[in-house]
């Protein structure tokens, strides 16, 4: 079965909610800091956006096994 795609609109809205939440908390971009954002918003196998922590992490590009 194929591996559905990412809807890019639902995409762009997490990038800009990552970089809003990076400003309000006054973080720079790092991986941490992406790790964080998306552990915060998934707790409890949450989705955000529809989107699980590993693909949150793949949007804001960071590696989420690390």
């Amino acid at each position: 079965m194929p591996k559905p795609k990412i809807d890019p609109i639902r995409a762009r809205n997490l990038g800009n909610d990552y970089a809003r939440w990076l400003l309000q908390e006054q973080r720079e971009r790092t991986p941490a800091n992406g790790k964080l954002f998306a552990q915060r918003h998934t707790t409890g196998g949450r989705r955000f956006h529809g989107f699980t922590h590993a693909q949150i992490c793949s949007i804001i590009g960071i590696d989420p096994h690390n």
